[in-house]
């Protein structure tokens, strides 16, 4: 009897000693072995591919910026119409182009060569008005200071100089080098390689050009319209232009842009005066500064190399260019991914050190190599102490390791519901209360993962220990999930009654919560960036007028910053016709819960303007209202003015 105890006790030691040992050295040979064959041939194609998703990115980013670049060309190049329809119809008010018997000198200077010659021509009248010789900024020119006022761009009155055709800027707000009024400087009728300048031929054949021009040393989306005289005959032209450089929405998007540590997004010109300059420049740089000798490590011309690369791309296409740069301790590689934006003569530039890029993968390979060398000692040692484990209790544990081994069995596959009835004074006991300690363990952390994936963040849980790590990685995750509920219900609550300035504070969070801190605050940003990138004023009010948000073009025209008028009353600002009455669109909007218009005058800053404009009501999860949203859809003169001119053009047509 005893030598068949002794016999079965010594099979339940080989047999505990094979399952223990067995599997876990099978398993620590086999995860050597193959992650030595797979380390070398994975690590290429990893590497390669963080090399693409780089590339990848970089293009994402230049080629967002080039479709921002489509978008915003489009709508500047509708409102040039609008605005040359604007001059024209101020000018008439003004009466017809004439010539006065009195003649002025200029001292004409070619916009192109910088060549002086003096011109004694008739004075410009519009009406009875001299166009005057004003080159002070501070003192009002009539017309071109008024077109200015009403569509915010450049505006310019030329005249004819002489038969070939040179147009001389006689009244303009276009800015000289010393900051005064650029008149007195010309357009050559023939350009100084000998061809005809394409915007003075265009006006002298009676059309008005459209399009991309230089003005002085900087270039615009422009509209040229020609003036005539009674005779009919071609006697100046009329300009109005948007400074493609001065595109403070594109600028803002670019500067918030970033790309990882080391990137950054930068735009470059192309070609003429603006060529191998930075246009948009990036971190360390300024506007206008001239790049196009600068050289990367390799003592190479790399602004060069960028330009003639974006040039020699099919339209629409971003290529791959990469320089060496200095950097500290050596060089790095920079990868730039570039494009060619014709319409604005702009090289489009997005860019970062490869070496951020691979940086991940390293850190990766190390931490490997480090993990399979602590897995290879660790697994020596647990195999090592299994076995001595193993042969002492290998006959005290066979009964209750098959129950324990079925409730770990069945927690394993996620059925924490399990019950260790196995007690006694001896290790196997111990072990059995430590697996009832732990079921119980594992369904508080289950009760309290349920709970939260339910949105409930009210569920404790109380540590254990100081070495409990589960319950303060989960009380950790409670506390960092509330903290992002609060701070998402409160941007909600904001961004619902238009409060657009407010944001969370990312220093809350980490890891990809503080990531998405950051990405809401960030399109929270560009939001707001292109409301303020609207050619149209538009504002947020609160039910009792207060203004919580006005867009840039509001804020201009109202000759104030955004900042100075959040708190105040939209009705002293814009001091319109329906201000305080029922007509007002956001007072309709909001009382009856819907869109409202109208049509009336407003006197914003001593301005007569007659306005289209509609509002919405703004509402919060529970419905109510809580403000309303207007734009303005349309601004120009007050017909009152109209009228106002009429005596004074039907007195002028009667006198001798």
């Amino acid at each position: 009897m005893l030598k068949a105890i002794s016999t079965r006790d010594l099979d339940l030691r080989r047999k505990i000693l094979v399952v223990a040992l067995l599997p876990t050295a099978l398993l620590v040979a086999a995860f050597l072995v193959v992650f030595a064959i797979q380390h070398g041939r994975i690590a290429g194609k990893v590497e390669s591919g963080v090399g693409r998703l780089a590339e990848e990115t970089l293009t994402r980013a230049a080629r967002d910026l080039r479709t921002l670049c489509e978008a915003t060309h489009q709508e500047l190049s509708a409102q040039v119409p609008r605005s040359l329809r604007v001059a024209r119809d101020q000018l008439d008010r003004l009466g017809p182009l004439s010539f006065s018997p009195e003649t002025v000198t200029w001292q004409a200077r070619n916009q192109l060569d910088g060549s002086v010659t003096e011109a004694v021509l008739p004075k410009l009248l519009l009406g009875r008005t001299w166009a005057g010789q004003n080159a002070d900024r501070s003192r009002p020119t009539v017309l071109v200071d008024r077109v200015k006022e009403l569509v915010g761009a450049e505006a310019t009155l030329f005249q004819r100089m002489n038969d070939r055709g040179d147009m001389i800027r006689v009244a303009t707000t276009v800015p000289d080098r010393s900051g005064g009024r650029a008149i007195g400087t010309y357009i050559p009728a023939v350009d100084p390689d000998g061809r005809p300048n394409p915007v003075v031929s265009t006006v002298l054949r009676g059309d008005t050009y459209r399009g991309r021009a230089r003005v002085l040393d900087a270039w615009y989306l422009s509209g040229y319209e020609p003036l005539r005289d009674a005779a009919g005959r071609v006697a100046g032209m009329l300009f109005i232009g948007l400074r493609q450089d001065a595109l403070e929405g594109i600028r803002t998007g670019v500067a918030a842009s970033r790309i990882g540590e080391s990137g950054t997004i930068y735009v470059l010109g192309a070609s003429g005066n603006q060529r191998g300059h930075y246009l948009i420049p990036p971190p360390g740089h300024v506007d206008g500064e001239d790049a196009w000798g600068a050289t990367d490590a390799a003592g190479q011309a790399h602004v060069q190399k960028i330009v003639s690369a974006a040039l020699a791309a099919r339209p629409g296409e971003i290529v791959q260019v990469s320089y060496p740069r200095a950097a500290a301790g050596g060089t790095r590689e920079r990868v730039a991914a570039v494009g060619y934006f014709e319409p604005w003569d702009w090289v489009i530039v997005a860019e970062m050190d490869r070496e951020e890029a691979v940086a991940a993968l390293r850190q990766v390979q190390t931490s490997l190599a480090t993990s399979v060398f602590v897995v290879a000692v660790v697994a020596l040692l647990l195999v090592l102490a299994a076995i001595w484990a193993a042969r002492l209790a290998a006959a005290r544990i066979a009964a209750p390791l098959e129950a324990m081994a079925l409730a770990a069995e069945r927690i394993a596959e996620g059925d924490v519901q399990q019950a260790v009835t196995y007690r006694s004074g001896d290790e196997v006991g111990r072990l059995a209360e430590a697996f009832r300690g732990t079921i119980r363990y594992l369904q508080e952390v289950a009760r309290g993962a349920a709970a939260l994936g339910e949105g409930d963040l009210s569920t404790p849980l109380v540590l254990r220990s100081d070495r409990d790590q589960l319950t303060r990685s989960f009380q950790s995750a409670q506390a960092e999930v509330r903290r992002l509920v609060e701070d998402m219900d409160r941007l909600t609550r904001a961004a619902v009654e238009g409060r657009l300035e407010v944001r969370a504070d990312p220093a809350r969070h980490h890891g990809d919560f503080r990531r998405i801190v950051e990405g809401v605050n960030a399109t929270l940003s560009t939001l707001v960036s292109h409301l303020d990138a609207m050619p149209t004023p538009a504002m947020i009010i609160s039910p009792d007028y207060d203004i919580r948000y006005m867009n840039q073009t509001g804020a201009s025209l109202l000759g104030r910053s955004q900042q100075e008028l959040v708190g105040t009353k939209c009705y002293d600002s814009f001091r319109s016709g329906d201000c305080r009455t029922e007509r007002c669109a956001c007072a309709r909007a909001m009382a009856r819960n819907g869109e409202a218009s109208s049509e009336t005058d407003a006197h914003p800053e001593g301005l007569d303007l007659h306005i289209l404009y509609s509002a919405v009501p703004l509402r919060d999860p529970a419905g109510r209202v809580v403000g309303a949203f207007e734009i303005v859809t349309e601004q120009f003169a007050v017909k009152a003015a109209d009228r106002e001119a009429r005596p004074v053009a039907h007195t002028a047509s009667r006198s001798p």
